[in-house]
Formats: C-alpha cells, sequence, structure tokens
C-alpha cells in the first residue's frame, strides 16, 4: 500500500528568472504525476503526490524560458508509463523522456516508448538490489542510454564496476550525489570523476543532493565548479520539478534557474549545459 507520507506540493508561483535563457534551453530532469484519476501512481509509492500535470510542466517552462525538456520516470510512477507516453506523443518536438522499465517489459512496448521519443533507462538501487543487466542490454539496442540514481558509497561498491563496463554513454542523477561534507576527495566524488573521465558519461547539476536548507545551497559548489571547469561537454541541468519527496523550504523555480548564474559564470559553458549538451545526448533536432 502507498505511504500516507503527504509529500510538500512545489511552489506554484510562477514568474520569469533574471537569468534570460538561450532557445532551445533545456530542462533535463522533471517528472509528471498525473491527473491521477488518468494515470495513477505506483501502489508502492514512497508519497502521496499532489498532481503536477503536462499542462502545469508547460506552462512552468514556458514562465522560465525553457524550450525543451525530459520527463523522467519517477519512483513515485513505479513501472507505469502511460503518463509518459502520453506527454511524448503530445509534445514531440519539446519532449524526450527515461523510462524505468519493468523487468518483464515486452519488446513491443520497447518499441512503443522508443517511438514515442524514450531515449533512456533509469536504475535505482533502491528499487533494485541488482542492477538489471538484460533489460538495460534490451535498451541499448534500442539506442537508450542507461541512467543511474546513486545515493552512497555502498550504491557505487555494489554497481560501480558493472556502471564502468557497460559500453556507451550513461548519466549520473543529482551529479552522483556525492555526499558535500566529505569534500570533492571523497570516494563518492572520486567515482563520479571515473566515470566522466571515460568520455562517455554526463552528470545533472541540480541542487537536490545539497545538505543545507535554502539557496544558496554553497555546500555543492566544490562539486559543481569543479565538473563545469573540467568537463563542459558532459554537463546538463535538471529542475528536479515538482521536487518530490523534498521536505526542505520549497524552492522556486525562477530562483534555481538563476542560480546557474553562481554555478556556471561563462555564457559559453551555460550554453552548452542548457542547449548543446542535451541535443547531443536526447537527439532533439536542430532548434527552430
Amino acid at each position: 500500500m502507498a505511504s500516507e507520507t503527504k509529500a510538500p506540493a512545489p511552489d506554484r508561483n510562477l514568474r520569469a528568472p533574471k537569468l534570460k535563457l538561450p532557445p532551445g534551453a533545456t530542462d533535463c530532469h522533471f517528472h509528471i504525476y498525473g491527473p491521477q484519476k488518468r494515470f495513477p501512481l505506483a501502489q508502492s509509492r514512497g508519497h502521496q503526490m499532489e498532481d503536477s500535470t503536462l499542462q502545469d510542466l508547460l506552462a512552468l517552462q514556458k514562465a522560465l524560458g525553457l524550450s525543451r525538456g525530459v520527463v523522467t520516470q519517477s519512483f513515485q510512477n513505479g513501472y507505469m508509463y502511460e503518463f509518459m507516453l502520453h506527454a511524448l506523443t503530445s509534445e514531440p518536438e519539446r519532449l524526450r523522456g527515461v523510462t524505468s522499465p519493468a523487468p518483464d517489459i515486452t519488446d513491443g512496448e520497447l518499441d512503443i516508448l522508443a517511438k514515442a521519443g524514450v531515449v533512456g533507462m533509469r536504475f535505482a538501487r533502491r528499487s533494485t538490489p541488482e542492477l538489471d543487466l538484460r533489460t538495460l542490454q534490451r535498451g541499448l539496442e534500442r539506442g537508450w542510454h542507461p541512467q543511474y540514481f546513486l545515493t552512497n558509497a555502498d550504491d557505487i561498491a555494489a554497481w560501480g564496476d558493472q556502471i564502468l563496463a557497460q559500453p556507451g554513454r550513461f548519466v549520473l542523477d543529482n551529479l552522483g550525489n556525492p555526499p558535500p561534507a566529505k569534500g570533492v576527495n571523497s570516494e563518492e566524488f572520486r567515482f563520479v570523476r571515473r566515470c566522466l573521465d571515460t568520455g562517455r558519461c554526463w552528470v545533472k547539476l541540480t541542487a537536490r543532493f545539497s545538505q543545507q536548507e535554502n539557496f544558496p545551497f554553497d555546500d555543492i559548489l566544490p562539486f559543481v565548479h569543479h565538473v563545469v571547469e573540467r568537463y563542459p561537454d558532459r554537463i546538463l541541468w535538471g529542475s528536479d520539478w515538482p521536487h518530490p519527496g523534498y521536505s526542505k523550504p520549497m524552492p522556486n523555480d525562477a530562483d534555481l534557474v538563476d542560480l546557474v548564474s553562481i554555478w556556471v559564470p561563462d555564457e559559453a559553458r551555460r550554453r552548452k549545459l542548457f542547449v548543446d549538451n542535451p541535443a547531443e545526448l536526447f537527439g532533439f533536432p536542430a532548434f527552430r
């Protein structure tokens, strides 16, 4: 049964950020929930979620100046992907998807998802203790990249060698979730750097792994600045809207966009972050 814990709603005060985003700017990590009367969430979900629909997402993107986005299947969605099919086929130019495929998903379902605009598959040890190599291989055969949600050194010890052994491109959520208090020389961040040094890894810059209560989340600045300086072609930006299960003061997404001015002060690198890198990885067409 689902938990009775009600997750806080996102800040629905839509406003423009101070930072003007370039045409083609992409949010590479957000979720869609509902409307739950049509697209119910998983019974095994960790939180009771307020609807945050495709139409809510489109309104937010317009307010923030975003042109594109990557729908990421949430743990609250479980293995159910109908909401994603609806979103991707409603906005085929704007949206791509990263799904969480069930072990028993059929080839026909995978083909439908690929045709709709799914380009990646998400794996998390919190969901399945063993990395599902068979499903991963089936996704690779369709040109998908794996995306890994790692949370601690135990996850790296269990999956790290297998992640590095897989061919092709891959992505780490939340910059690999290194513990800020342990600094950039921690074993967790050393693994992130090993991944980036392959030349096949992308990392998503989000504020989610900060241990601070509020802006400017400067405990994660050393990690962000490290990858921005050394791996500018491998960075992506994600809002994590609507911030599922976030127990700290809820940020406004315009402020999260403005935070990028501190993270990536160089305009050329910001274009890589928002436009060029997402276009390369997710296969968006040339922006018109």
